[in-house]
């Protein structure tokens, strides 16, 4: 009886040791999180892409987001956004979340299909509101026409602004990565 408990116990064990060599590590990299982009060396208030990165197929359709991340009393952005436009195809663009609380931010965009897309938002209002914190500008949706690697970058003049029309210092760019297949 004691052979077969002895048994047991052993049989046990190697059960446990193989899950445990089975066990997947979690990775949390959440390009929203203030923590994690810190410890990758951007600094706050940033421009991020979310998701920043894409696997897709080619021709499948995705979305991107452009998001400020952690800013203070922002009324108004100017965003240059660059992409590869031989793998990319620009499909549309909407308007984020980020202002909806405010009156009648108007949003606007201009693109060429150059592989270049400038994005602006402002809110004129007697009142001068503003939005804190993170949100969403713009969701911008594209199609891979191409496989291969390509990126979404921010133009180095991005700028946002108060309400008494003060730029506001970004000092941090993410990067958007898109896979396909």
């Amino acid at each position: 009886m004691m052979k077969h408990i002895t048994m047991f116990i052993l049989l046990l064990l190697m059960a446990c040791e193989a899950v445990l060599e089975e066990v997947p590590e979690e990775v949390y990299d959440n390009p929203l999180d203030i923590e994690a982009i810190t410890e990758e060396g951007i600094e706050t208030p940033a421009l991020m892409f979310f998701p920043d990165e894409i696997n897709i197929n080619t021709n499948e359709i995705f979305t991107v987001s452009v998001y400020a991340l952690d800013v203070q009393n922002v009324a108004g952005a100017y965003i240059n956004i660059n992409y590869d436009q031989d793998k990319l195809l620009l499909i549309a663009i909407n308007p984020g979340t980020f202002f909806s609380d405010l009156q009648d931010p108007l949003y606007f965009s201009e693109t060429q299909n150059s592989g270049k897309i400038e994005l602006y938002t402002v809110f004129f209002g007697a009142d001068s509101s503003s939005v804190s914190g993170t949100g969403s500008f713009f969701s911008i949706m594209f199609a891979a026409s191409e496989s291969g690697v390509s990126s979404l970058t921010y133009g180095t003049d991005c700028e946002l602004v108060n309400p008494n029309d003060n730029q506001i210092e970004i000092k941090g760019f993410g990067e958007g990565l898109v896979i396909a297949h």
